[in-house]
């Protein structure tokens, strides 16, 4: 069920990552009548001023940077998650769907001008270092990020592995700044996660999906494995721990989603040409054979990761457990570019079995669980919505009607939303500290075998 491998779904970028810039011929982007169009026509004002700055500025600018700067502009203000990428950054997007590349394992984003760490990956130097999702990157080796952008700041972010650099951070609830000095790493992902969870009602399979390279789904499908061999075969059912998973690619989400399912629309995509409508069902194969499945998601929980979420919640075959997802909704095709890198272009929206888009909205939970008594922050909080040029929500698709939702388990109404005033701090060692897990537990404990059937073909 693999779609081109040039469809991607992620719209954060990792630190080890930036953007640049392309040059597309006029006539073939214009159209025959290139002439006669008046977006032709203010072409002129662009070779204007870029004379006058050739001509007059203070110094004399690379035509290269120039042009570079232009374009960037151009597809930033067309949506958040549309670049450009030169050679260099299109071969190392290219290292980072395989699940390895340079960096400091940091998932970033800019919103505002600010440029905010959407989670760190686990394992990496930004998790050991306790980088938290939220902290907001104020200055890179003692350089303010302020205007920077992200393309330059995931750019200085850069290095050779064993290299350091001080990043100083805004963090929720402290009042001074945080200094912490990283020492690079070359990245490698280990997307998934998997360990056997003992409870009163019996095993549990706890899976975490980190991301969707292009490895996520043979490395799910051996996860269940391992489990069921350490379990004997009895697994009273699974969590598939999804929390600040930031996307990836189209395919690996279509493959996962089949993973658990045996029938059932998985998503649709609908663009501005017809080759960008397509519609991908389940076929007949669930991994698990029916157990029960909660997935645990929080606002961190985007693109990809929202589309296997959607898929098994709208099928009726898990139960959300968290807190509402990201809400990104769209697709990007990478358009590689002879000699020159690739354009990273959205061309396409996602829609959920339903029929309906997320875009902005994300996937609201069956049982909302917070991981924290702290009051929300702005920062701590971001979603696409506060994205400079987020597309609004598109209206509805026809879809096939859903399967009736089931009743919530009566344990649900007895999950608070949030941990009590003495529960101890997360430790990720120690799952006992992890609220979300445990209610994600406690709730699966009075989960049956799903008994309804998923939405036809």
């Amino acid at each position: 069920m693999r779609l081109r491998s040039g469809l991607m779904l992620s719209g954060i970028f990792m630190a080890g990552l930036a953007i640049g810039t392309v040059a597309q011929p006029l006539q073939h982007a214009m159209g025959q009548n290139a002439s006669e169009d008046s977006t032709y026509q203010q072409l002129s004002l662009f070779g204007d001023v870029l004379t006058q700055v050739k001509e007059n500025y203070v110094i004399d600018p690379p035509s290269d940077k120039l042009i570079y700067n232009a374009v960037n502009g151009m597809l930033a203000g067309l949506d958040p998650h549309s670049s450009y990428m030169n050679q260099q950054q299109y071969a190392d997007m290219q290292v980072q769907t395989t699940g390895e590349f340079g960096g400091l394992g940091l998932e970033v984003t800019e919103a505002s001008g600010l440029l905010k760490v959407i989670s760190p990956i686990d394992d990496t130097p930004g998790a050991k270092a306790g980088i938290k999702p939220g902290d907001i990157i104020v200055e890179i080796n003692g350089h303010s990020t302020d205007g920077l952008g992200l393309d330059n700041a995931v750019a200085k972010m850069r290095g050779a592995p064993g290299t350091q650099i001080t990043l100083t951070l805004k963090r929720n609830g402290v009042s001074t700044p945080v200094h912490i000095t990283l020492t690079r790493e070359i990245i490698k992902i280990q997307d998934v996660k998997d360990r056997l969870l003992p409870t009163p009602a019996g095993q549990i399979g706890y899976i975490r999906l980190d991301s969707f390279d292009e490895n996520a789904d043979p490395h799910i499908r051996d996860a269940v494995k391992a489990l069921k061999k350490q379990a004997n075969g009895n697994i009273r059912g699974y969590i598939l721990d999804m929390r600040d998973n930031p996307g990836g690619l189209l395919d690996q989400a279509v493959a996962v989603s089949d993973d658990f399912l045996n029938s059932g629309e998985i998503v649709s995509t609908h663009g501005r040409h017809s080759q960008d409508d397509a519609v991908w069902y389940a076929q007949e194969g669930d991994i698990t054979n029916g157990a029960p499945i909660v997935v645990l998601t929080n606002t961190g929980t985007a693109s990809a990761a929202e589309i296997v979420t959607a898929a098994l919640q709208q099928n009726r075959r898990a139960l959300v457990l968290g807190t509402k997802t990201f809400g990104k909704g769209s697709v990007q095709t990478i358009m590689p570019i002879d000699d020159e890198g690739a354009l990273r272009l959205t061309t396409a929206l996602y829609f959920t079995p339903s029929g309906k888009s997320i875009q902005g909205y994300g996937v609201t939970p069956d049982v909302t669980v917070s991981d924290t008594r702290a009051p929300d922050d702005a920062f701590a909080q971001l979603r696409e919505t506060d994205l400079l040029n987020s597309f609004t929500n598109p209206t509805g698709q026809s879809a096939t009607p859903l399967p009736p939702a089931p009743p919530l388990p009566t344990t649900a109404s007895t999950i608070p939303n949030k941990p009590p005033a003495k529960w101890p701090d997360f430790d990720p060692a120690n799952p006992s500290t992890d609220f979300q897990l445990q209610m994600g537990i406690k709730l699966i404990a009075t989960m049956l075998p799903p008994t309804t059937t998923t939405a036809s073909n």
